[in-house]
């Protein structure tokens, strides 16, 4: 099992690889030097001459990747697609925002900060009291013996 799961991983990881060196041959350099065009008019040649066993042997591997590598692929570009969106969300809201909604919010976030410092204290103080009332691990300890020495007593 660990090996087709290491087998699986590498796989992928072939496909990813060949996949990002496809993509980044596809479109000019940002230098736009004319070595840059030389490199991928060579790939480009060198694809063309590849065997076509090559591209079944990729496509072959990535059908026999596991369902669970498949479905965590699957998830993790949901994952990617949805904090991409609420990225792009949050920065629309703060470049419509004007400078009173601005302020209006640190003043409730201000607000919150103080809320959650009482509510903290609160609990402190409570803590304290309920580690008031319960016993000592000394107490605790004479009243086991007490307890011991009646049933003693008494022949239990």
């Amino acid at each position: 099992m660990r090996i087709k799961m290491l087998l699986a991983t590498v796989a992928a990881l072939t496909v990813t690889a060949s996949l990002a060196v496809a993509q980044s041959t596809n479109g000019p350099g940002p230098g736009g030097g004319g070595s840059g065009d030389q490199i991928q008019q060579r790939d480009r040649d060198q694809l063309q001459t590849c065997d076509p066993s090559l591209e079944q042997d990729r496509i072959r591997l990535r059908e026999c990747l596991p369902a669970e590598v498949k479905q965590a692929v699957q998830e993790m570009k949901q994952a990617r697609e949805q904090y991409q969106k609420k990225l792009r969300d949050q920065q629309k809201e703060v470049a419509a925002c004007t400078d009173q909604e601005r302020a209006q919010l640190r003043e409730q976030l201000r607000e919150q900060i103080k809320d959650q410092a009482r509510d903290r204290e609160q609990l402190r103080e409570r803590l304290r009291e309920l580690r008031e009332s319960l016993p000592s691990h000394q107490e605790l300890m004479e009243q086991a013996r007490e307890q011991s020495r009646d049933r003693v007593r008494r022949g239990e």
